[in-house]
């Protein structure tokens, strides 16, 4: 716990799994206006407690508060069996955090972080009965202001992409919180739309697992979004496209994907969980583990 405390206080060091490879298989849970993607989250969610893996939920505030709405409490308790993030209140819609935090200091822009954030995880706590271990920005939306507040508000982890921060393209303590970001090579994902492009993918993902485990372990990130399996666009490029700003009753629905199509898609999921799953001493955690286990494991000094 010191050693942990003192790496927390100096605000950055790099960190090293223990033997294993881990891969933090994530979900950004943000897409509220089409409906098939609440189904989407569901068929995901339920698959995965199904092949005895958890998974991280990065969820919008709009889309719990929406999900609730739309009395869809079967996807609530199956996003609630795997761990709970927070993706921002309303994401695309203007202004995001980037933005109304770009003239503000660390710590004012902390206090509006916290002010204009803090209801969506207010109400992730409400609707899915825990609070959030993680955030990750909508889209490209970082700001150092939201470390600050993030501590405050109990939210331990940074969990996104990017290459704003990073060290040597795995978890490291940054701003008092762990970050899983700029994973470089270890950022792997399975192509839902170009199938061809994966046996190269999985070729990426045996080589990473290799690395890490000739150097004592680490970890590899993979994340999707729930409406990427029932549309071929996402929700925010229709609506709210380079900082558009549109009316809720003028907002449009994403192009859905047929039925066929977004059978492939999960498919592809289901392939690479079981290909992970194949892999020796290799597993899958979510958020909190790496918390909970990471810092326990000895984190090394940054090289």
């Amino acid at each position: 716990m010191i050693r942990l405390l003192v790496l927390m206080l100096l605000g950055i060091s790099s960190t090293v799994a223990k033997d294993t490879v881990h891969i933090l298989l994530w979900f950004d849970t943000e897409d509220y206006i089409e409906p098939a993607a609440d189904d989407a989250a569901l068929r995901i969610a339920t698959d995965l407690t199904d092949s005895g893996v958890r998974a991280t939920f990065k969820i919008v505030g709009e889309k719990a508060r929406v999900l609730q709405a739309r009395g869809r409490t079967d996807v609530i308790r199956a996003l609630a069996r795997h761990a709970i993030g927070y993706h921002s209140n309303f994401h695309s819609v203007q202004p995001v955090a980037a933005v109304y935090l770009k003239r503000l200091g660390m710590l004012e822009g902390a206090e509006e972080f916290e002010r204009r954030e803090k209801p969506g995880i207010l109400d992730l706590k409400r609707i899915f009965g825990i609070g959030p271990v993680c955030y990750g920005q909508p889209g490209s939306s970082w700001a150092p202001q939201t470390y600050t507040a993030l501590r405050h508000l109990g939210v331990p982890v940074y969990l996104d992409e990017g290459t704003q921060v990073g060290l040597n393209e795995q978890p490291f303590w940054y701003g008092g919180l762990l970050n899983i970001y700029n994973q470089g090579r270890y950022l792997i994902r399975p192509d839902l739309d170009r199938e061809q492009n994966n046996q190269r993918i999985y070729k990426n993902l045996e080589a990473g697992v290799d690395r890490l485990a000739s150097s004592g372990g680490g970890v590899i990130s993979t994340y999707f979004h729930p409406t990427e399996f029932v549309t071929t666009e996402f929700w925010d490029a229709v609506n709210f496209k380079e900082g558009a700003a549109r009316e809720r009753e003028a907002w449009q629905r994403p192009h859905a994907r047929t039925r066929d199509d977004s059978e492939r898609c999960f498919r592809i999921l289901r392939a690479y969980v079981d290909a992970v799953k194949k892999l020796h001493n290799v597993d899958f955690v979510t958020a909190q583990d790496l918390f909970t286990t990471l810092p326990e494991s000895g984190p090394a000094a940054a090289r």
